[in-house]
């Protein structure tokens, strides 16, 4: 459907409602909502969400309801369907409703999966109706591809609501959110498997801009619950969801000082829904491994590198050592043979501005000290890339470097759908400028919102960012040849 066109008739909707409700005899209106697109301005019906993600023990499909209990699965087996229960991970009771979140990992040969509906307590199930769910597609019997062969990398896309000040309008017209997401589920073709290299919530004040699940009346700044994540998450990455499996890495706007509640009860590796509790909150959770097929994700728990809350909302006492440790596991135990991607929301080496000199400037030093802390001193030389969010831009960086000083390429997209950083440099003069003594080989910024996509070339990596409309930015197809890119078209 044309975008003009629907966005006409959802007003047209909006209009007709509204009328009906102020036509209707005794109807008042709801000052505490905003009708804006995303649905009627009332309380939405009791609906729940399943969805796929990929944890170290193989893929894991996640349900989370208003109800009291747990669903079935039922997974195609052989071509015979097989019934397994979800396991109930936690309960918490907070608006909407009461959250309770169950959990499943994928059968062994299942060929299909889904939630039966029979089972839900008559709750709706999204993001399809039947409660069907993506699989991995390289593990299915008889698959042909061993790891997945494109992937969407999405970052930073929470709509932004500060306590005071400018902020985003949350609507599909002012914040771009769905459309990227939705673009990124069939352009250029269907991923295989998304990544979100973290911040989901940036609604530090939601009742400045309400919405029925987040911020209304009675409700007051809930960003720590479920509502806030469906609001900001689920809803508009809906077509996404229902087409591929996820992995969830987690953000700065997610450590416990912040959203990290709502982190740990829905999407971490493993659920918890005491992990932000005192007095030992958990904002240094150790890296983890998870395999997609060949293709090895290691997961690191950043979320307090960049922290520039004041007063802080991280315990920052040794922080840059606590990195270290974290490097050195990373080097030492979870890199394994074929390619690695070191998946970090804070990023190690993009560039955030330049310097009086007009020398590239870093985001921060805290990990690339850490890093230089470590026994190696680097990466592993297993690590293709490293692919971070943090920085409000799309942006390839990649250095010379000697195979003592090894760096693997840095992407960063954090660009799908908050309020965008300014680029003050121009990427060409700032090639062959040194960082930490190692000159820049290749820089591609953009500031823009959208998504990458990696494609598997078999024997090397594509890299490309797509805009909001899912169309290719030019300059930013990358074939990547050892650790750099010789061309971009």
């Amino acid at each position: 459907m044309d975008l003009r066109l629907g966005g006409r008739i959802a007003v047209a909707v909006a209009l007709v409602f509204a009328a009906v409700l102020t036509a209707a005899p005794g109807a008042t209106a709801r000052p505490d909502v905003v009708a804006d697109g995303y649905g009627p301005p009332n309380l939405p019906n009791p609906t729940a969400w399943a969805w796929t993600q990929l944890v170290p023990g193989g893929a894991q499909i996640r349900y989370v309801t208003p109800g009291t209990d747990c669903p079935f699965l039922e997974f195609t087996v052989g071509g015979q369907p097989v019934r397994r229960s979800m396991v109930r991970s936690s309960v918490v009771g907070a608006y909407p409703s009461t959250a309770t979140v169950c959990s499943r990992m994928v059968e062994a040969g299942a060929t299909a999966a889904r939630v039966d509906p029979q089972t839900t307590q008559g709750i709706r199930i999204r993001p399809t109706a039947n409660g069907t769910v993506p699989l991995p597609d390289w593990s299915l019997p008889g698959a042909t591809k061993p790891r997945p062969e494109n992937i969407a990398l999405l970052g930073d896309s929470g709509c932004r609501i500060p306590q005071s000040g400018p902020m985003q309008r949350c609507t599909a017209s002012g914040w771009p959110f769905r459309q990227v997401s939705g673009n990124a589920a069939r352009r250029p073709v269907r991923p295989d498997l998304a990544i979100h290299v973290g911040d989901y919530l940036y609604r530090s004040s939601p009742s400045r801009q309400p919405r029925p699940l987040c911020g209304a009346q009675g409700l007051g700044n809930n960003a720590h619950t479920w509502g806030c994540l469906v609001t900001d998450f689920f809803e508009p990455a809906e077509e996404l969801l229902a087409e591929t499996p996820f992995v969830f890495v987690r953000g700065n706007h997610e450590n416990c000082g912040r959203a990290g509640a709502v982190w740990f009860r829905y999407l971490a590796t493993t659920p918890s829904a005491t992990a932000c509790d005192a007095p030992n909150p958990e904002d240094y959770t150790p890296p983890a491994r998870i395999n997609a097929g060949t293709l090895g994700l290691l997961l690191m728990d950043t979320s307090c590198a960049a922290d520039e809350e004041n007063p802080p909302s991280c315990d920052h006492a040794g922080l840059v050592g606590r990195y270290t440790a974290q490097f050195n596991e990373i080097n030492n135990s979870l890199v394994r043979d074929g390619d690695n991607f070191l998946l970090s929301h804070s990023p190690l080496w993009t560039v955030n501005g330049r310097t009086p000199n007009d020398n590239p400037e870093w985001i921060d030093q805290n990990l690339d000290t850490a890093l230089a802390a470590s026994t190696l001193g680097r990466l592993d030389r297993r690590v293709t890339f490293v692919l971070s969010g943090h920085v409000h831009l799309y942006q390839m960086l990649a250095v010379d470097s000697a195979p003592a000083t090894r760096r693997p390429p840095q992407l960063t997209v954090g660009s799908s759908g908050t309020t965008l950083d300014p680029q003050t440099w121009v990427d060409a003069q700032l090639i062959g400028k040194p960082v930490d003594n190692l000159p820049i080989a290749q820089l591609v910024t953009r500031r823009e919102w959208g998504y990458a996509v990696l494609r598997d070339l078999t024997t090397t990596w594509n890299v490309r960012f797509f805009d909001r409309t899912g169309d290719r930015v030019n300059g930013t197809d990358c074939d990547l040849v050892g650790t750099t890119f010789p061309a971009c078209r």
